[in-house]
C-alpha cells in the first residue's frame, strides 16, 4: 500500500508541473477583449517612423491569420475626409489622433498631435497591438506561431513589457523580447560580410537601473538561417519562464538561455543587479546607481506580471538598424540616413523610398501570426502561486510538460514490477 501511495503521490506531483494552457488567440477574428491597439506616432523610445493606427489598411484577419502591415501614410484613408492623406500631408498637414481615430495612447514626442511644417509627419502607418489591461502573465509557456515581413528597413517584433511598472521606468521593471528581426531579404554586414536582416532573428532581455545602463547585451542571443529565412515560412517561437530564469526556442531548437546557466544550476546566485557585474567583467554600474530590485525576488525584475505585444516599426535611430550595412538588392544601397540623423533620418528615408519601397510586396510585407497561447502549471497559476525560493536546490529542477509523460511512464513500470515480484 505504501508502494501504491507513493506512486499515486508522485503522478500527481507530475500532473501539477505539466503545462495546462490558461489563454489562446487563433485568431477567427480580431477580438478587442484580448488586444488593444496604440494609437501614436511618438516613435517607440527609438525615434521610428510610423505611426501606429487601428486601420484597417495596417490590421486585419483573414483565414486564421492575424496580419500587421505597414503602409504608406499617404495612402491611407483620412477619417475626417474619407479621402487619402496625400503626400503634402507629410510637410503641410495637421496630425491629431484623437480627432482621426478617437483615442493617443502616447503623447511624448508630439505623439499624438503634430504640425507637418514644424515637424515632419511620420511616413508609415503601421500597427501595434498588446493584451496590457486584458492579459498579463508571470511565469509560464509563450507560443507564437509566426511568419516574419519582409522588406527593407522594417523591425518586426513580438514581445513583453511589464504590466506595472514596479520597479520603476524603462528599463528598471524589464522588457523581453520574443522575438526581433529585420525585414531586409539582402542585407549584410559592410564589415564582415555577414546576413543581417531577415536570415537572423533574436531573442533579448533589457533590463538596468537606467536607459544609460541597460545591459541587454549580457542577455541577447540570435540564430540565423541562411537557407530558409524567417519571412518564407511560419515558425514556432517559444519562451519558458520560471524562477529559475527564460529559455527561448524556435521550433523547438533553443537560441538563449538567460542568464546562461540557470539559476538552478548556480550555487551562489545572488540576483540581476551581482550578475550584470559579474557578467560584464566585473564592471560596475554607472553613476553610482542603485539596486531598483533590492526588494524583489531572486528574479526581480522578471518577478512580475508582462503582456505581450506585437508590431510592425519601420526605421529608427536607436541603433537597431545598424549603419555599418548594406542592403544588396537594387544594385546595393547603404542604409538611406544614418543612427545620428535623429531630427532628419525620418525625412531622408522617405527621400530614398524608390530605392526601399519595391521590396515592399503585398502579404509579404506583413507580420503574419496563427496563433498565441500561454501555458502554466498549476504552481504558476495566480491563485496557487507560492513565492520562489532563495535558491533553488540544483539537485530539483521543475518537470516541464516534454518529460513529464515520459516520467510517469518510468514510474509506472516501476511499480508494475515491484508488485511483480511481490506476488511471485
Amino acid at each position: 500500500m505504501r508502494l501504491v501511495a507513493w506512486f499515486l503521490a508522485t503522478l500527481g506531483l507530475v500532473a501539477a508541473q505539466e503545462y495546462k494552457l490558461v489563454w489562446e488567440d487563433t485568431f477567427d477574428f480580431f477580438d478587442p477583449r484580448k488586444w488593444d491597439h496604440e494609437i501614436t506616432s511618438w516613435g517607440g523610445g527609438n525615434n521610428e517612423f510610423q505611426i501606429y493606427t487601428p486601420d484597417s489598411a495596417n490590421s486585419y484577419v483573414r483565414d486564421n491569420t492575424l496580419f500587421l502591415k505597414p503602409t504608406l501614410t499617404r495612402d491611407n484613408i483620412d477619417p475626417r475626409t474619407g479621402r487619402p492623406f496625400g503626400d503634402d500631408y507629410l510637410k503641410n498637414g495637421t496630425m491629431d489622433l484623437v480627432a482621426q481615430y478617437g483615442k493617443c495612447t502616447q503623447q511624448d514626442n508630439d505623439g499624438c498631435v503634430r504640425n507637418g511644417r514644424q515637424k515632419m509627419i511620420a511616413p508609415i502607418m503601421s500597427a501595434r497591438i498588446r493584451t496590457m489591461e486584458r492579459f498579463a502573465f508571470k511565469y509560464g509557456r509563450l507560443e507564437v506561431e509566426a511568419k516574419m515581413p519582409s522588406g527593407d528597413w522594417m523591425w518586426p517584433a513580438i514581445w513583453m513589457l511589464p504590466e506595472d511598472w514596479e520597479y520603476g521606468p524603462w528599463p528598471k521593471s524589464g522588457e523581453i523580447d520574443l522575438v526581433e528581426a529585420i525585414g531586409n531579404r539582402n542585407l549584410t554586414n559592410v564589415d564582415d560580410g555577414k546576413y543581417a536582416g531577415i536570415q537572423k532573428m533574436g531573442s533579448t532581455l533589457h533590463w538596468g537601473p537606467a536607459g544609460d545602463d541597460n545591459r541587454w547585451y549580457l542577455t541577447s542571443g540570435h540564430n540565423t538561417n541562411e537557407t530558409y529565412n524567417y519571412a518564407d515560412y511560419f515558425h514556432l517561437y517559444r519562451m519558458d519562464w520560471d524562477h529559475n530564469g527564460l529559455r527561448f526556442y524556435i521550433d523547438d531548437r533553443e537560441v538563449v538561455r538567460m542568464p546562461d546557466p540557470n539559476i538552478n544550476e548556480y550555487t551562489n546566485w545572488t540576483g540581476w543587479w551581482d550578475y550584470g557585474i559579474k557578467k560584464d567583467n566585473n564592471t560596475p554600474w554607472k553613476n553610482n546607481y542603485t539596486n531598483p530590485w533590492v526588494n524583489g525576488t531572486n528574479m526581480a525584475p522578471f518577478d512580475k506580471p508582462f503582456h505581450i505585444i506585437c508590431n510592425v516599426a519601420v526605421g529608427g535611430t536607436n541603433g537597431f538598424l545598424p549603419d555599418n550595412s548594406k542592403a544588396t538588392n537594387n544594385g546595393g544601397y547603404p542604409k538611406p540616413y544614418n543612427n545620428s540623423d535623429y531630427g532628419s533620418g525620418q525625412s531622408k528615408f522617405w527621400d530614398a523610398r524608390e530605392q526601399w519601397l519595391p521590396t515592399w510586396k503585398g502579404e509579404d510585407a506583413a507580420l503574419q501570426i496563427k496563433s498565441v497561447r500561454i501555458y502554466q502549471t498549476d504552481s504558476q497559476m495566480p491563485s496557487t502561486q507560492p513565492p520562489p525560493a532563495t535558491q533553488p536546490p540544483a539537485t530539483c529542477p521543475p518537470i516541464n510538460s516534454s518529460n513529464a509523460l515520459a516520467f510517469s511512464y518510468v514510474l509506472l513500470l516501476t511499480l508494475i514490477s515491484s508488485i511483480w515480484k511481490i506476488i511471485v
